[in-house]
């Protein structure tokens, strides 16, 4: 009786290669295209301005989240942004001072405590503030400090409101338009690396597709 024959055909190896920088760049890049058509699209002026008035009034996060990306995207107008950006993060500072004037104990107060500030910090902070209120605004706008928790104890605290407009809107302008400064002049060899890499990226996804 005739036996079968052994199965010889080796066993398949796995030769596939990992795409995760691929996708990483990609993901990347399709954020950074998204922002370019946000930048073409006329709504970017809006959109930092918006920005600006929400963070500097009451919602966390970064006062240039918006800017760098679309100024990245549209170099050419990324002096305009800054503008923009400027107009929206004084009006949010001004709302955030009101608050603090006319609403301190029943909502600027607790806003204060939900952002981390203890009531013996308030009260050691209410002497400084009447003494150099617009030099700590001015910083905050120009540094990582919470803009908006300083803006609300400027109000809270009687900072002269000619004073407190005067030293956000210069603290903001330099910090907006220095990086916009930055993103007109370097933002196009930025560019050409990512649409570099994009390059790069889609022949090793090709490379990766083909194995």
């Amino acid at each position: 009786m005739t036996q079968p024959l052994p199965h010889t055909t080796p066993p398949i190896e796995s030769r596939t290669t990992s795409p995760q920088p691929v996708r990483g760049w990609r993901r990347f890049l399709d954020v950074y295209y998204a922002f370019h058509r946000w930048a073409e699209s006329g709504w970017s002026r809006s959109a930092v301005a918006g920005w600006g008035v929400l963070q500097g009034s009451v919602v966390p996060g970064p006062s240039d989240a918006l800017l760098i990306p679309l100024g990245l995207a549209d170099a050419k107008r990324a002096f305009s942004l800054a503008l923009w950006a400027t107009i929206g993060s004084v009006i949010g500072a001004h709302l955030a001072y009101l608050l603090g004037a006319h609403a301190f104990d029943s909502f600027a107060e607790p806003l204060l405590t939900w952002f981390g500030v203890s009531e013996a910090r308030l009260a050691s902070s209410r002497a400084l503030f009447e003494r150099r209120g617009w030099v700590l605004v001015a910083l905050s706008a120009t540094s990582p400090l919470s803009a908006k928790m300083i803006c609300t104890a400027a109000g809270a605290f009687g900072v002269p409101f000619p004073e407190f407009t005067i030293a956000i809107t210069v603290g903001r302008g330099v910090r907006f338009f220095a990086i916009a400064t930055l993103l007109r002049f370097a933002g196009p060899w930025v560019q050409r690396w990512l649409e570099k890499k994009a390059g790069r990226a889609g022949t090793d996804g090709a490379r990766v597709a083909s194995q």
